[in-house]
């Protein structure tokens, strides 16, 4: 627990803040105390939250507590909104592993198949949570706690923005960066990120910014060599998407789903979708200083993922004018032209004379003019093979 700072309540109702436990971008989290002395946590969430936070009470009550920290009281109405839960001792994942613990063999294991089962009762409780993360997993005496339901939405919530992302970029699932709905293969995607978190004391996916994160997300196999191999194994398949998690009599039974191989389809699919749009997007910004890369990128994201977006950026490519190809220069009257060296050399001719260019190099490597009193009109031009002779026809005479 850390003390109070400035600015915040000493009471909040009838409940004495003691310290901060925690703070994020819904509000503050407080260990309290009520008249009686009985120690709870108290969430004082921004005023602007307070919609999100109606759900997260709403999915909190519906989840069995054994699980997760027991909702006592809610007040939404008044100017500092904020939930009251039982006060669990213990500190989060995130900061035991950041302190020096890392979780292997057995420890492992039995932490992997608590928050398994946490996840289990959510999903029985018809609750996504969708922001599963370190942070967010409290090891409390009894064992671990999944906590923080302030994204999370029930069967009944409809979403307020169609596509719109919600969570912690380095533990969200593909789809969810493709603009779907999380589901519970989102959470069990987090979980098995949380387990490779554990292990290791590293976050699977984390990047600089959000462009790297979901490229790493999109198409990056984090390092499991950590796990034991049987639970690499099951990892493996929830960050693939092809894990299903439910409680059996025994404890917790981890099935591979029947129709595994067609949602890993799906996922590969999301994923080309994703990074070809992320491809397409380059394009557009190479297109005025690169348009050989520009065109070599559209391309590439409409094979990767057909669709307006990357059919617009592959049309922007095929209608801007080329400015990496070599153009003729601008002549007077009529000329003629012919290349060699396997096109690195171009000569133009004209009635003012002869004009040689380096092709790659996209300069001027000599000229020549007609000798005086020669008038010529090119009616047709060749080069040697290694450029190193010009004929020229002029009208019915050939000059070499």
């Amino acid at each position: 627990m850390d003390p109070l700072l400035p600015g915040d309540p000493p009471r909040v109702e009838g409940y004495w803040l003691a310290g901060r436990l925690g703070a994020g971008g819904q509000g503050v989290g407080y260990e309290a105390y009520d008249d009686a002395g009985t120690r709870v946590a108290v969430k004082v969430l921004h005023p602007e939250a307070r919609d999100r936070f109606a759900k997260e009470a709403e999915a909190a009550r519906r989840v069995a507590s054994f699980c997760t920290t027991k909702v006592l009281a809610v007040d939404l109405d008044g100017d500092k909104p904020y939930i009251v839960s039982e006060f669990v001792p213990g500190r989060s994942l995130r900061r035991v592993v950041q302190g020096g613990r890392r979780f292997a063999g057995d420890d492992l294991y039995r932490l992997a198949t608590a928050v398994a089962t946490a996840l289990t009762a959510v999903h029985d409780a018809g609750v996504i949570h969708g922001d599963l993360k370190p942070d967010n997993v409290l090891l409390g005496p009894d064992g671990p706690r999944v906590i923080d339901f302030g994204i999370a939405r029930t069967d009944d919530m409809s979403l307020t923005r169609s596509g719109e992302v919600k969570g912690t970029p380095s533990y969200m699932a593909p789809e969810v960066f493709t603009g779907q709905r999380a589901g519970a293969a989102a959470d069990v995607f987090a979980w098995g990120a949380v387990v490779v978190f554990a292990a290791t004391g590293e976050d699977p996916f984390h990047a600089d910014n959000l462009g790297g994160v979901m490229h790493r997300v999109l198409s990056a196999q984090p390092d499991l060599s950590a796990l034991p191999s049987r639970l690499a194994g099951l990892v493996a398949a929830a960050l693939a998407g092809l894990l299903v998690i439910a409680v059996a009599a025994g404890g917790v039974a981890f099935v591979q789903g029947r129709r595994a191989a067609e949602q890993g389809r799906t996922v590969a699919r999301q994923r080309d979708q994703a990074v070809g749009r992320q491809v397409a997007a380059q394009a557009d910004r190479l297109r005025t200083t690169d348009p050989v890369t520009a065109m070599l990128l559209s391309v590439a994201g409409w094979r990767l993922a057909p669709g307006p977006d990357t059919r617009r950026s592959l049309m922007g490519s095929l209608t801007m004018p080329e400015r990496a190809a070599f153009h003729d220069p601008a002549v007077k009257g009529v000329s003629a032209s012919a290349s060699a060296a396997a096109g690195r050399i171009r000569v133009v001719a004209s009635g003012d004379g002869v004009r040689v260019f380096d092709v790659p190099g996209r300069r001027q490597r000599a000229s020549w003019t007609w000798p005086r009193g020669f008038a010529a009109l090119p009616g047709g031009a060749a080069l040697s093979p290694s450029g190193a002779t010009l004929v020229m026809l002029d009208g019915l005479t050939m000059s070499a």
